[in-house]
């Protein structure tokens, strides 16, 4: 449909956008109507203008809303994972101090077990040589008493004994 100044009206699309249409055919028209078309027109491409300018603000505040709520976002997983590293590396930290407390703990028992077994030890020997110490004494008056009382019943052994010399082996037994 033509307007009286020669010119189809603006229609608009479901977002109010302008939908373009293809122009009628140019008609011959006097100077004064031609300035009117002009105007009109530049009127037109004005509107276009302050639409395409409004639609592309609607974009950008947007795309500006959008990234500030992306960035609230990260925002939040950053903290999120920053509390939840932190969380981890105290986790960690304490039980490292467990383990060490208890591989401590392990030690000085090892160390203080191998100590008293020492002690003991210690004293096993320190007994037993009290024990060889005795029974060495204990055997060599026993061999005495034996060796006096053959002397008491034999004198003449004692001559024997002394006239051969005892051998790197032990003793030596009497010709006889």
């Amino acid at each position: 449909m033509i307007t009286d100044a020669g010119v189809m009206p603006l229609q608009r699309d479901v977002d109010g956008m302008p939908v373009h249409q293809p122009p009628p055919p140019p008609q011959p028209a006097p100077p004064d109507r031609a300035i009117a078309i002009l105007a009109l027109a530049q009127r037109t491409a004005d509107d276009h203008v302050a639409e395409a300018r409004a639609h592309a603000e609607r974009i950008v505040a947007e795309a500006r809303s959008y990234a500030d709520g992306i960035r609230v976002e990260a925002d939040r997983l950053l903290s999120d994972a920053r509390a939840e590293a932190e969380h981890i590396v105290s986790a960690g930290g304490a039980y490292a101090e467990q383990l060490r407390v208890q591989a401590q703990q392990r030690y000085e028992d090892a160390v203080g077990g191998l100590s008293i077994q020492r002690e003991a030890l210690q004293r096993q020997v320190e007994n037993l040589a009290a024990f060889d110490h005795d029974y060495r004494h204990r055997i060599t008056l026993f061999l005495q008493g034996q060796l006096r009382a053959l002397w008491a019943e034999h004198p003449q052994a004692a001559d024997v004994l002394d006239a051969v010399p005892p051998g790197p082996g032990g003793p030596v037994e009497a010709p006889g």
